[in-house]
Protein backbone atom coordinates (compact mmCIF):
# COMPACT_ATOMS: atom_id res chain seq x y z
CA UNK A 1 0.00 0.00 0.00
CA UNK A 2 0.82 3.44 -1.00
CA UNK A 3 0.20 6.79 0.47
CA UNK A 4 -2.25 7.21 -2.10
CA UNK A 5 -4.46 4.15 -1.39
CA UNK A 6 -4.17 4.62 2.57
CA UNK A 7 -8.02 5.53 2.76
CA UNK A 8 -9.27 1.74 3.78
CA UNK A 9 -9.12 2.27 6.98
CA UNK A 10 -10.75 5.74 7.40
CA UNK A 11 -13.65 6.31 10.06
CA UNK A 12 -16.73 6.97 7.90
CA UNK A 13 -19.66 6.12 10.00
CA UNK A 14 -19.15 8.52 12.70
CA UNK A 15 -17.47 12.28 13.25
CA UNK A 16 -14.52 11.54 16.09
CA UNK A 17 -13.79 14.16 18.21
CA UNK A 18 -12.16 17.54 16.71
CA UNK A 19 -7.82 17.68 16.96
CA UNK A 20 -6.40 19.93 19.09
CA UNK A 21 -3.68 21.26 21.51
CA UNK A 22 -0.68 20.48 19.17
CA UNK A 23 -1.03 24.01 18.86
CA UNK A 24 0.51 24.99 21.55
CA UNK A 25 3.22 23.09 21.55
CA UNK A 26 6.33 25.09 20.96
CA UNK A 27 8.25 23.88 18.08
CA UNK A 28 11.42 22.33 18.15
CA UNK A 29 13.97 21.01 15.84
CA UNK A 30 13.05 17.87 13.95
CA UNK A 31 15.02 15.14 15.70
CA UNK A 32 13.46 16.01 18.94
CA UNK A 33 10.09 15.85 17.59
CA UNK A 34 10.29 12.93 16.37
CA UNK A 35 11.93 11.45 19.19
CA UNK A 36 8.78 10.80 21.18
CA UNK A 37 7.46 8.56 18.57
CA UNK A 38 10.87 6.48 17.26
CA UNK A 39 10.22 3.19 18.93
CA UNK A 40 7.42 2.77 16.29
CA UNK A 41 10.23 2.76 13.53
CA UNK A 42 13.41 1.21 12.86
CA UNK A 43 16.79 3.82 12.08
CA UNK A 44 14.03 6.62 11.85
CA UNK A 45 16.76 9.13 13.10
CA UNK A 46 19.16 8.15 9.49
CA UNK A 47 15.78 9.06 7.66
CA UNK A 48 15.45 12.38 9.62
CA UNK A 49 19.01 13.16 8.73
CA UNK A 50 18.86 12.53 5.21
CA UNK A 51 15.27 14.83 4.93
CA UNK A 52 17.42 17.81 6.72
CA UNK A 53 20.80 17.63 4.69
CA UNK A 54 18.43 17.31 1.41
CA UNK A 55 16.21 20.48 2.72
CA UNK A 56 19.32 22.63 3.12
CA UNK A 57 17.17 25.36 0.99
CA UNK A 58 13.25 24.71 1.21
CA UNK A 59 11.01 26.68 -1.23
CA UNK A 60 7.79 28.30 -0.26
CA UNK A 61 9.20 30.38 3.15
CA UNK A 62 9.42 27.39 4.79
CA UNK A 63 12.09 26.61 7.46
CA UNK A 64 14.78 23.65 7.08
CA UNK A 65 13.03 21.32 9.80
CA UNK A 66 9.32 22.01 8.37
CA UNK A 67 10.12 21.02 4.52
CA UNK A 68 12.24 18.05 6.17
CA UNK A 69 9.11 16.94 7.97
CA UNK A 70 7.13 16.98 4.93
CA UNK A 71 9.78 15.19 3.19
CA UNK A 72 10.28 12.37 5.96
CA UNK A 73 6.65 12.01 5.13
CA UNK A 74 7.36 11.13 1.90
CA UNK A 75 9.51 8.65 2.37
CA UNK A 76 9.11 5.09 1.81
CA UNK A 77 10.94 3.27 4.50
CA UNK A 78 12.73 0.03 3.86
CA UNK A 79 11.60 -1.95 6.75
CA UNK A 80 8.14 -1.19 7.43
CA UNK A 81 6.28 0.92 8.64
CA UNK A 82 6.53 4.06 6.59
CA UNK A 83 5.71 7.48 9.06
CA UNK A 84 2.92 7.90 6.96
CA UNK A 85 1.44 4.57 7.86
CA UNK A 86 1.99 5.29 11.72
CA UNK A 87 0.77 9.10 11.79
CA UNK A 88 -2.53 8.52 9.69
CA UNK A 89 -3.09 5.47 12.27
CA UNK A 90 -2.65 8.13 14.83
CA UNK A 91 -4.59 10.59 13.56
CA UNK A 92 -8.00 8.02 12.47
CA UNK A 93 -8.01 7.13 16.24
CA UNK A 94 -11.10 8.06 17.99
CA UNK A 95 -9.02 8.12 21.31
CA UNK A 96 -7.55 11.28 21.20
CA UNK A 97 -4.63 10.11 23.83
CA UNK A 98 -2.99 8.22 21.17
CA UNK A 99 -1.84 11.22 19.59
CA UNK A 100 -0.35 13.49 21.86
CA UNK A 101 2.90 12.18 21.42
CA UNK A 102 2.87 13.08 17.59
CA UNK A 103 1.93 16.46 19.21
CA UNK A 104 5.55 18.12 18.70
CA UNK A 105 5.99 16.45 14.81
CA UNK A 106 2.53 17.44 14.09
CA UNK A 107 3.33 21.00 15.12
CA UNK A 108 6.30 21.10 12.23
CA UNK A 109 4.45 19.06 9.80
CA UNK A 110 1.04 21.36 10.03
CA UNK A 111 2.94 24.31 10.00
CA UNK A 112 5.03 23.23 6.88
CA UNK A 113 1.93 22.77 5.29
CA UNK A 114 -0.37 25.65 6.11
CA UNK A 115 2.74 28.21 4.67
CA UNK A 116 2.31 26.50 1.16
CA UNK A 117 0.22 28.29 -1.49
CA UNK A 118 -2.94 26.15 -1.04
CA UNK A 119 -4.46 25.71 -4.91
CA UNK A 120 -8.08 24.38 -6.13
CA UNK A 121 -8.13 21.69 -8.65
CA UNK A 122 -9.41 18.27 -9.51
CA UNK A 123 -6.68 15.83 -8.08
CA UNK A 124 -6.60 11.52 -7.97
CA UNK A 125 -6.14 9.04 -5.91
CA UNK A 126 -7.07 5.33 -5.82
CA UNK A 127 -6.69 1.40 -4.26
CA UNK A 128 -6.78 -1.47 -6.33
CA UNK A 129 -8.60 -5.20 -5.38
CA UNK A 130 -11.59 -3.40 -3.32
CA UNK A 131 -14.47 -1.92 -4.51
CA UNK A 132 -15.49 1.31 -2.05
CA UNK A 133 -18.24 2.53 -4.19
CA UNK A 134 -21.05 1.18 -1.34
CA UNK A 135 -18.88 3.38 1.64
CA UNK A 136 -19.64 6.31 -0.21
CA UNK A 137 -22.99 6.91 -1.35
CA UNK A 138 -24.04 10.16 -3.45
CA UNK A 139 -24.87 12.68 -0.92
CA UNK A 140 -22.34 11.73 2.15
CA UNK A 141 -20.57 14.15 3.95
CA UNK A 142 -18.11 13.22 5.85
CA UNK A 143 -14.26 13.64 6.89
CA UNK A 144 -10.85 12.13 5.79
CA UNK A 145 -8.85 12.16 9.51
CA UNK A 146 -5.24 11.01 8.02
CA UNK A 147 -2.98 13.25 5.54
CA UNK A 148 -4.40 12.24 2.06
CA UNK A 149 -1.82 12.04 -0.42
CA UNK A 150 -3.09 12.73 -3.62
CA UNK A 151 -1.91 13.75 -7.65
CA UNK A 152 -2.91 15.97 -9.86
CA UNK A 153 -1.54 13.82 -12.98
CA UNK A 154 -3.99 10.80 -13.27
CA UNK A 155 -1.63 9.08 -15.56
CA UNK A 156 0.56 8.65 -12.22
CA UNK A 157 -1.84 5.86 -10.54
CA UNK A 158 -1.23 3.96 -13.85
CA UNK A 159 1.56 2.00 -12.19
CA UNK A 160 0.35 -1.53 -10.37
CA UNK A 161 1.78 0.21 -7.63
CA UNK A 162 -1.11 2.68 -7.09
CA UNK A 163 -4.16 1.78 -8.89
CA UNK A 164 -2.94 -0.09 -11.92
CA UNK A 165 -5.03 -0.59 -15.10
CA UNK A 166 -7.00 -4.21 -14.49
CA UNK A 167 -9.26 -6.01 -11.63
CA UNK A 168 -11.23 -4.47 -9.06
CA UNK A 169 -9.91 -0.57 -8.35
CA UNK A 170 -11.43 2.34 -6.62
CA UNK A 171 -10.59 5.88 -8.02
CA UNK A 172 -11.44 9.18 -6.38
CA UNK A 173 -12.00 12.02 -8.22
CA UNK A 174 -11.47 15.19 -6.02
CA UNK A 175 -12.78 18.59 -6.54
CA UNK A 176 -10.41 19.98 -3.79
CA UNK A 177 -9.73 23.67 -2.44
CA UNK A 178 -7.24 23.89 -0.04
CA UNK A 179 -4.52 21.26 -2.11
CA UNK A 180 -1.02 21.85 -1.20
CA UNK A 181 1.38 20.90 -3.86
CA UNK A 182 4.45 18.92 -2.08
CA UNK A 183 6.63 18.70 -5.15
CA UNK A 184 9.36 21.20 -3.73
CA UNK A 185 9.80 19.30 -0.71
CA UNK A 186 9.45 15.42 -1.27
CA UNK A 187 11.45 13.01 -1.80
CA UNK A 188 9.98 12.14 -5.31
CA UNK A 189 10.25 16.09 -6.07
CA UNK A 190 7.94 16.42 -8.98
CA UNK A 191 7.40 12.94 -10.18
CA UNK A 192 4.94 12.42 -8.33
CA UNK A 193 2.70 16.03 -8.28
CA UNK A 194 1.84 15.25 -5.08
CA UNK A 195 -0.60 17.07 -3.47
CA UNK A 196 -1.68 17.05 0.16
CA UNK A 197 -5.51 17.44 1.46
CA UNK A 198 -4.77 18.20 5.09
CA UNK A 199 -6.28 16.04 7.81
CA UNK A 200 -9.77 17.20 8.83
CA UNK A 201 -10.71 17.83 5.24
CA UNK A 202 -14.87 17.98 4.79
CA UNK A 203 -16.12 16.47 1.86
CA UNK A 204 -19.35 15.47 -0.08
CA UNK A 205 -19.68 12.71 -2.40
CA UNK A 206 -21.26 14.13 -5.82
CA UNK A 207 -21.60 10.70 -7.91
CA UNK A 208 -20.76 7.62 -8.63
CA UNK A 209 -19.74 5.16 -12.05
CA UNK A 210 -19.20 1.98 -11.86
CA UNK A 211 -17.63 0.71 -15.18
CA UNK A 212 -17.72 -2.85 -16.49
CA UNK A 213 -14.27 -3.23 -16.18
CA UNK A 214 -14.22 -3.19 -12.38
CA UNK A 215 -12.99 0.30 -12.05
CA UNK A 216 -15.35 1.99 -9.87
CA UNK A 217 -15.11 5.91 -9.62
CA UNK A 218 -16.07 8.57 -7.25
CA UNK A 219 -16.83 11.84 -7.22
CA UNK A 220 -16.22 14.10 -4.13
CA UNK A 221 -15.95 17.78 -3.42
CA UNK A 222 -14.21 19.27 -0.89
CA UNK A 223 -16.81 21.77 1.50
CA UNK A 224 -16.50 24.25 3.99
CA UNK A 225 -16.41 22.20 7.20
CA UNK A 226 -19.63 23.03 9.31
CA UNK A 227 -16.94 22.87 12.58
CA UNK A 228 -12.81 23.08 12.34
CA UNK A 229 -12.18 19.64 12.65
CA UNK A 230 -8.28 19.95 13.32
CA UNK A 231 -7.46 23.53 15.13
CA UNK A 232 -4.78 25.08 12.76
CA UNK A 233 -1.12 25.25 13.85
CA UNK A 234 -0.40 28.95 14.35
CA UNK A 235 -2.23 30.72 17.56
CA UNK A 236 -3.23 33.75 15.97
CA UNK A 237 -5.11 31.85 13.47
CA UNK A 238 -7.80 30.84 16.15
CA UNK A 239 -7.89 34.22 17.99
CA UNK A 240 -9.39 34.20 21.69
CA UNK A 241 -12.43 36.45 21.88
CA UNK A 242 -11.64 39.16 24.80
CA UNK A 243 -13.87 41.40 26.37
CA UNK A 244 -13.98 45.26 24.74
CA UNK A 245 -11.90 47.29 26.81
CA UNK A 246 -11.75 51.09 27.04
CA UNK A 247 -10.51 52.55 24.31
CA UNK A 248 -7.26 54.29 24.37
CA UNK A 249 -4.42 55.70 22.43
CA UNK A 250 -2.77 51.98 21.91
CA UNK A 251 -6.05 50.37 21.33
CA UNK A 252 -7.74 49.51 18.12
CA UNK A 253 -10.77 51.48 17.77
CA UNK A 254 -14.04 49.56 16.40
CA UNK A 255 -17.49 51.21 15.54
CA UNK A 256 -19.42 48.77 17.76
CA UNK A 257 -18.75 47.46 21.41
CA UNK A 258 -18.10 43.41 21.73
CA UNK A 259 -16.49 42.90 18.32
CA UNK A 260 -13.47 41.36 17.22
CA UNK A 261 -10.84 42.78 15.01
CA UNK A 262 -11.53 41.74 11.44
CA UNK A 263 -9.87 38.71 10.32
CA UNK A 264 -9.24 38.09 6.64
CA UNK A 265 -8.25 34.42 5.89
CA UNK A 266 -6.84 33.08 2.91
CA UNK A 267 -5.61 29.23 2.04
CA UNK A 268 -2.98 30.15 4.48
CA UNK A 269 -3.23 32.96 6.77
CA UNK A 270 -5.24 35.22 9.24
CA UNK A 271 -4.37 38.35 8.94
CA UNK A 272 -5.80 40.44 11.19
CA UNK A 273 -6.31 44.01 9.44
CA UNK A 274 -6.97 47.37 12.14
CA UNK A 275 -7.72 50.79 11.91
CA UNK A 276 -5.96 53.65 13.45
CA UNK A 277 -7.71 56.79 14.47
CA UNK A 278 -6.77 59.67 12.48
CA UNK A 279 -6.20 61.64 15.72
CA UNK A 280 -5.48 60.86 19.58
CA UNK A 281 -9.08 61.88 20.58
CA UNK A 282 -10.86 58.58 21.92
CA UNK A 283 -14.44 57.64 20.70
CA UNK A 284 -16.74 56.15 22.77
CA UNK A 285 -19.28 53.36 21.58
CA UNK A 286 -22.54 55.53 22.04
CA UNK A 287 -22.18 57.74 18.82
CA UNK A 288 -24.08 61.11 18.21
CA UNK A 289 -24.55 62.75 14.66
CA UNK A 290 -21.69 65.35 15.58
CA UNK A 291 -19.35 63.18 16.90
CA UNK A 292 -16.22 61.66 14.71
CA UNK A 293 -16.14 58.73 13.15
CA UNK A 294 -12.81 56.13 13.06
CA UNK A 295 -12.35 55.04 9.52
CA UNK A 296 -14.06 52.11 7.98
CA UNK A 297 -12.42 48.83 8.26
CA UNK A 298 -11.13 47.97 4.84
CA UNK A 299 -10.61 44.18 3.57
CA UNK A 300 -6.43 43.71 2.35
CA UNK A 301 -5.89 41.09 0.14
CA UNK A 302 -2.65 39.72 1.31
CA UNK A 303 -0.71 37.36 -1.09
CA UNK A 304 0.45 34.53 0.45
CA UNK A 305 4.12 33.71 0.05
CA UNK A 306 5.43 32.01 -3.13
CA UNK A 307 8.69 29.95 -3.98
CA UNK A 308 9.46 27.92 -6.90
CA UNK A 309 6.10 25.81 -7.88
CA UNK A 310 5.67 23.25 -10.63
Amino acid sequence: MSRYSDVRDEPLAKFLSPIKGYEATLPIPLEESISFVSDFFDGIRDYVFVAKHNCKYPADGLKQDESASIYLYTMQFDIEPSLYKILNSALRNKNRQQLKPWFPFLKLFLSALYKIPSCAKTVWRGICNVDMSSMYPTGHKFVWWGVSSCTSNLEVLNSDQFLGNHGMRTLFSIECRNGKPIGSHSYFENKEHEVILMPGSYFEVMSQLNLEDGLHIIHLKEMEPPITFVKPPFAHLTPTPKPMEKPSILTPIMSKPNKQPLSMKNADHVVSVKTKPQTTQHYSSTKTDNSPKPKSIKSIHIKPPTGKRY
